[in-house]
């Protein structure tokens, strides 16, 4: 130290500086805690709902549903396709669209690649 130097507003800097860090680490937890559970209720895990429950806002009754898939020449074959077909229709059945409802297009190209749409059409079947 030097001479005539008072050493008290070292002392006072140094508990300044903790006081506003420790307030810092306190505004900064009670932060994360409004984020990850706002208003102290605990945040809803989405991925242990069961499938066939839904919230009502997500169902949209009049809206067709669709499951599509284009395949590149060489990745599919015909036991392979009509196998996808089948696989998306029971999905889409699983989702409670009557045999009807279902609307299965195949589009392939001259290339050998293959488009597949099946789509569930709430609206039923066109007269």
């Amino acid at each position: 130290m030097k001479p005539g130097v008072d050493a008290r507003p070292q002392r006072g800097r140094a508990a300044w500086l903790i006081f506003a860090g420790l307030l810092a680490g306190i505004a900064g937890g009670a932060f994360a805690w409004r984020i990850l559970a706002p208003e102290g209720k605990p945040v809803r895990r989405t991925d242990s709902v069961p499938n066939d429950v839904q919230p009502q806002e997500l169902v949209v009754p009049t809206e067709p549903v669709e499951i599509s898939t284009r395949m590149r020449p060489g990745e599919w074959t015909e036991e392979s396709l009509a196998a996808h077909i089948e696989e998306y229709k029971q999905q889409i059945r699983g989702m409670g669209a009557a045999e009807s409802e279902i609307v299965t297009e195949v589009e392939r190209t001259e290339q050998g690649a293959a488009k597949v749409v099946v789509r569930w059409d709430r609206r039923g079947p066109a007269v």
